[in-house]
């Protein structure tokens, strides 16, 4: 074994258990980035790891020398029964060599079945601790709020599936063999490698997907597990569900802002000329707003919150110059 690799053996096994700590696991990605050689002996690792689950100190299932022990004990009793006929064993060994090699097999994996070496790992992110948590695959997932994760102990060569609600970021080692899914309740995010942030909090009205790279598909079950909507997310796009409806689409960047502006807006001016205040609450508000020429350069220092309405907005401007205001459907004049 080359004695470089195996200083990393330890890392490797501690990784795959789901037990690493973030700082030896950068250094071990680091390590495996390092050459052809490292990512072979990394994969060839977690093949077996995958297939036995069986650590480097513990003593595992031997088939080879399991199907020669069978072997040689058919040896001996086709010497001992000599003066016995037993043409049928002897015209069949191969034959019932190979009855005996599946035997063992099917042993092998009925002990596998029955022993679930693969079992769920769940990482809840509170204040307590750490918000970046790296998945088996080397994915990586940074919490925004407290939120759940939980995933195979080792991922299936199929398919990498995680359960998760919450917000995070997710930076997805890229695998066009192995898709990566992602369960949200009723919705599903399946990528191949990507980065993109992820809003699914329990109990929200609606989830969001926010894409910086690659490309993402999102699909809408109904109670019944059954498709009804479906998108796919490219990169400056916001994919979008209603929660309630079932519904999925998306957004571009200038909506989301537009979005942002009229739902989740502070206006923090400072200094600003009162004509580009006046602009920016007649784009949000989706209102005409008149104000007399002599006071269009005018500066000021002002700061509204989504919690105030248009009305309070133009009024507090109106008074402010000692001024009046009066509405006329969606236009207010100051005059």
């Amino acid at each position: 074994m080359n004695p470089t690799n195996e200083r990393y053996d330890a890392l490797i096994k501690s990784y795959l258990e789901g037990q690493c700590p973030q700082d030896e696991a950068l250094v071990l990605l680091s390590w495996i980035a390092e050459s052809k050689e490292n990512r072979d002996y990394f994969e060839a690792f977690k093949d077996v790891w995958s297939l036995t689950d069986f650590s480097l100190d513990e003593e595992s299932i031997d088939v080879e020398a399991a199907l020669e022990s069978v072997n040689k004990k058919i040896e001996a009793a086709e010497t001992e029964t000599k003066t016995i006929e037993m043409p049928w064993l002897r015209r069949n060994y191969k034959y019932v060599s190979g009855i005996a090699a599946a035997m063992i097999i099917a042993l092998f994996i009925g002990f596998l079945v029955r022993n679930p070496f693969n079992s769920i790992v769940t990482y809840a992110y509170n204040s307590e601790n750490e918000s970046t948590y790296i998945l088996p695959d080397g994915t990586l997932v940074n919490f925004d709020d407290e939120g759940n994760l939980s995933h195979p102990k080792h991922f299936a060569k199929a398919e990498r599936s995680v359960d998760f609600e919450g917000a995070a970021f997710f930076a997805v080692v890229k695998s066009e063999a192995h898709p990566f899914v992602i369960h949200c309740n009723n919705m599903d995010v399946e990528v191949l490698g990507t980065s993109f942030l992820l809003n699914a909090e329990k109990n929200s009205e609606r989830y969001t997907l926010d894409l910086y790279s690659g490309k993402v598909k999102m699909t809408a079950f109904d109670e019944n597990g059954n498709s009804v909507s479906q998108v796919e997310v490219n990169p400056g796009e916001r994919g979008v569900l209603n929660v309630v409806e079932g519904q999925l689409k998306t957004m571009t960047y200038a909506e989301v802002k537009e979005e942002e502006l009229k739902t989740d807006h502070v206006l923090d001016f400072n200094n600003v000329s009162l004509t580009t205040i006046i602009e920016t609450v007649e784009y949000i508000y989706s209102v005409e707003v008149e104000l007399p020429e002599a006071y269009a350069a005018e500066k000021v220092t002002m700061r509204f919150s989504d919690k105030d309405s248009v009305d309070e907005v133009v009024e507090t401007i109106a008074t402010l110059f000692g001024l009046e205001v009066s509405k006329t459907d969606k236009t207010y004049t100051i005059h």
